[in-house]
């Protein structure tokens, strides 16, 4: 017999009444929408129970922005908070559903230009909806390999810049651990090349954080600048940006997003997305000896739990090589 989903507390009326406005606004014209294709009220009313949960956890962990702001990584990591409070797969699907339909819509009316949720895969039955994927120290060499000779391979003046792309945005987001929104909107101008510092990053619930990075990927960065300044490529400012029939433009959090699905399978690792970047470098640094809290300060995390219970997988070789050793 399936497992039934575990419910998660999330009604707040409280809460709900301070809902970003422009969020409300667009469900009611949605709500509309769906009256006017004659869905049933339980229908309406099942689709608002699972946004209204979306809600109040953009309320609580995403600085209450409006629906329209989020990215596949604020959703992803929002279906895997409902599936580590205990959501089975069944009731993920349905989250998912309800979410995406709305996205749609917005999508429609050309509210936005694209929905968030087609780059997030829906759960089969009986498997998570998300694989954590934390690279080890050999597969983070392996990945550098791989894309510097992607980066040579290439034949074109665009093809060269956006392999260089891809190894800038992979080894930097290893570096400095910070989410796909902050490394989105980076300006040059907010680099500190000396001290190897990103200064008055925006981050989560409007916090602006400092950023740090290796000696190495200070040196991509410099050689990303200059060859955009050979090649006569405008940036606006902006260090990771995109190409379409306009030109270059910044780029956005859901095209990183599939940059790194495309590093991914450059490494053969498919389940590889952006928050793994974060995930990867903090277990590696707190399995290498640094302290929690100094982890969680590089995180921007309020509070060690969240990295202890999120971003840090246990490596118990050392318990299990000791317990060996006594012969038990």
């Amino acid at each position: 017999m399936a497992q039934m989903s575990k419910k998660i507390q999330f009604h707040d009326d409280d809460k709900l009444k301070k809902v970003n406005p422009e969020t409300v606004k667009l469900w009611k014209k949605y709500e509309a929408d769906m009256s006017l294709r004659n869905l049933s009220d339980g229908t309406i009313k099942g689709y608002r129970n699972d946004i209204e949960h979306l809600w109040i956890y953009t309320y609580d962990n995403l600085d209450n922005v409006a629906i329209t702001e989020l990215t596949e990584d604020d959703l992803t990591e929002f279906f895997y908070f409902c599936k580590t409070e205990g959501n089975n797969p069944k009731r993920i699907k349905r989250r998912m559903s309800s979410i995406s339909a709305f996205y749609k819509y917005l999508r429609k009316k050309k509210i936005i230009s694209e929905n968030p949720m087609e780059f997030i895969d829906r759960p089969a039955r009986d498997v998570d909806v998300i694989t954590q994927t934390f690279l080890t120290k050999e597969q983070i060499a392996d990945l550098r390999i791989k894309l510097e000779a992607n980066y040579k391979d290439a034949k074109t003046v665009s093809q060269k810049h956006l392999a260089l792309s891809y190894l800038c945005y992979a080894m930097f987001s290893l570096s400095t651990m910070a989410r796909v929104t902050a490394v989105s909107n980076i300006m040059w101008q907010q680099i500190n090349f000396d001290d190897r510092v990103v200064l008055d990053v925006l981050e989560k619930e409007a916090k602006v954080v400092t950023l740090y990075f290796s000696e190495d990927v200070k040196n991509l960065l410099m050689t990303l600048k200059s060859f955009r300044d050979e090649n006569n490529i405008d940036d606006t400012g902006y260090v990771f940006i995109s190409k379409d029939t306009d030109g270059y433009h910044k780029v956005s959090s859901n095209t990183l997003s599939q940059w790194c699905k495309k590093i991914g399978a450059i490494i053969n690792v498919p389940t590889l997305h952006p928050h793994d970047f974060r995930h990867s470098s903090s277990t590696i640094l707190r399995n290498s000896g640094m302290a929690l809290e100094d982890i969680a300060v590089l995180l921007n995390h309020e509070s060690t739990e969240t990295t202890l219970k999120y971003y840090i997988r246990r490596d118990d070789s050392k318990v299990v090589a000791k317990k060996d050793e006594l012969g038990i």
